[in-house]
C-alpha cells in the first residue's frame, strides 16, 4: 500500500508511445499532461483538453497523422492557481537528500536540525523527503512543534509516532508481525506506558501488560 502511495506523489509513469509504439506522440503527451504530478503542470481546464484532442482528431481524419503542437493553448483557468512547486530551497533540500543517502550508504544515524522563524516553510522543505523516501529504502515520519500546544508533554513526538504506526499499519502481516516483535523488545517493559501516550501502538502490538502499581512506603 505504501508503495502505491509513493507511485502517486513522486514515480512518474511510462509514457504511453513508450508502450505501444503506435500511438501518436502527441496523445502521449497530452496522457503524459493529464498524469502531471503537480496541478500547475496538468491541463487549467476540460475546455483545454477538449479543443486539443479535437485538433488531434481533425489532423487525423484529414491526413493520417497528427502534427505536433503545444498543448493546453485554450486552457485559461478561471481562478488563480498557486504553484505547489518549492522555490528557493534547493540547498536546504539537498542537505536532507544527501543526508539521508549517507545514512543509507553507511548505517550511521545522524541529526539534522531545521530551525527558523514560524511560517517561513520548515515543514515545505522537510516534506520534500516524501519524493525520495522510496519503500522499502526508509519510513518518513513527523511532527510538528505547535506553538499553542507547549502544554501538552510529549505532543511533538506523539504525532510523529503516530504517523509512523498508521504507515505500519499497511504493512503485510509478515512485515507487521517482524515490527511487533521488534517494538515489543525496544519497549519492554514500557510498552504499557508508551501505548497510553500513543494509543494506536496497540493496533500492532496489542494489549501490553498493565504496570504495577508501587506500594506507597510506610512513614518512619
Amino acid at each position: 500500500a505504501m508503495e502505491w502511495v509513493h507511485c502517486h506523489i513522486a514515480r512518474t509513469p511510462s509514457a504511453p508511445n513508450a508502450r505501444v509504439e503506435a500511438i501518436p506522440a502527441v496523445i502521449s503527451r497530452i496522457v503524459m499532461k493529464l498524469l502531471a504530478k503537480t496541478a500547475e503542470e496538468r491541463y487549467q481546464t476540460a475546455a483545454g483538453v477538449e479543443h486539443d484532442l479535437r485538433r488531434c482528431l481533425a489532423d487525423w481524419q484529414r491526413q493520417g497523422r497528427i502534427d505536433d503542437f503545444p498543448l493546453d493553448g485554450h486552457g485559461t483557468p478561471d481562478r488563480l492557481m498557486i504553484p505547489e512547486k518549492l522555490y528557493g530551497r534547493e540547498r536546504e533540500v539537498e542537505t536532507l537528500v544527501s543526508t539521508f543517502t549517507r545514512i543509507v550508504e553507511t548505517g550511521t544515524p545522524e541529526l539534522v536540525l531545521v530551525s527558523g522563524y514560524s511560517g517561513i516553510g520548515k515543514s515545505s522543505v522537510v516534506n520534500e523527503l516524501h519524493k525520495i523516501l522510496v519503500p522499502p529504502r526508509g519510513l518518513f515520519a513527523s511532527g510538528k512543534f505547535e506553538q499553542y500546544k507547549r502544554d501538552i508533554p510529549y505532543a511533538t513526538l506523539i504525532q510523529a509516532f503516530q504517523s509512523l504506526v498508521r504507515m505500519l499499519l499497511g504493512k503485510s502481516e509478515a512485515e507487521l508481525a517482524a515490527w511487533r516483535a521488534a517494538l515489543l523488545d525496544a519497549l519492554s517493559p514500557n510498552a504499557a506506558l508508551v501505548s497510553e501516550l500513543i494509543p494506536e501502538l496497540k493496533l500492532i502490538i496489542g494489549e501490553p501488560p498493565a504496570v504495577p502499581e508501587l506500594e506507597p512506603q510506610q512513614a518512619k
